[in-house]
């Protein structure tokens, strides 16, 4: 029986060239992926904790209609 992956030497050559372009291409496309996205700001607060917001209280000047 033929082993399947007995190549020669241009076969070789030709099949790790498509791997080394395929390597480069995965990796050029991750490196601009994470290079286009702004960086994440780390909060200091815990992650449960949520901002306080405080209604908008109306000073006495407004209301002289």
């Amino acid at each position: 029986m033929r082993n399947i992956f007995e190549l020669t030497k241009g076969e070789q050559r030709v099949v790790i060239f498509v791997v080394v372009v395929l390597v480069a291409t995965a990796f050029t496309q991750h490196f601009l992926q994470t290079k286009s996205q702004p960086p994440r700001i780390r909060s200091t607060s815990s992650p449960t904790a949520s901002p306080t917001i405080r209604p908008e209280t109306k000073s006495d000047a407004d209301d002289s209609r």
